[in-house]
């Protein structure tokens, strides 16, 4: 069995349409995800895991089409892990930047109340808030003081003292 040692190192697509094409799919997908909410990504089940499988087939060939080479792919690799940690770096040192690109932290409980409006918009329900809180050991929502819905798609509580 030849290997064809040359062939498989040079590119069908020009390096440049690689940075572009794979730099468009990120940004779509980042689009993509942010409409769908942190809550959906905050939790990986069965249906999350083959939803990322199918992205990142049908994204492979927009990004480097039919070329075969270990060029095209190792550059639109590099583009895409470049442009996450320049989202990253970015978000780290400005909060506008970081609410725009992952959005902000929302509140779901303020001072014991639920906050319906927050919950609704985030489309967390108070069954699923329960279901979070139970997972921290509690089991009443007149424990929790504060509870956000963090960047992360993570719920944190702050409990009250108890008296």
């Amino acid at each position: 069995m030849d290997v064809d040692w040359a062939g498989m190192w040079q590119p069908e697509l020009a390096p440049l349409e690689v940075v572009v094409r794979a730099a468009a799919i990120y940004l779509f997908v980042q689009v993509l995800f942010r409409l769908v909410g942190r809550k959906e990504l905050g939790r990986w089940g069965a249906s999350d895991v083959v939803l990322l499988f199918l992205i990142t087939t049908a994204a492979r060939m927009s990004i480097v089409a039919d070329d075969p080479s270990l060029t095209s792919a190792m550059i639109g690799l590099a583009t895409i892990v470049g442009l996450a940690w320049a989202q990253s770096w970015l978000s780290s040192r400005s909060r506008r930047v970081a609410d725009v690109l992952e959005g902000p932290v929302r509140q779901l409980v303020r001072d014991g109340e639920l906050q319906r409006d927050v919950m609704r918009r985030t489309r967390i329900s108070e069954d699923e808030l329960l279901a979070h809180l139970r997972e921290k050991g509690k089991d009443r929502l007149d424990d929790v003081r504060d509870a956000f819905l963090e960047r992360s798609g993570k719920i944190t509580f702050l409990l009250r003292e108890q008296r």
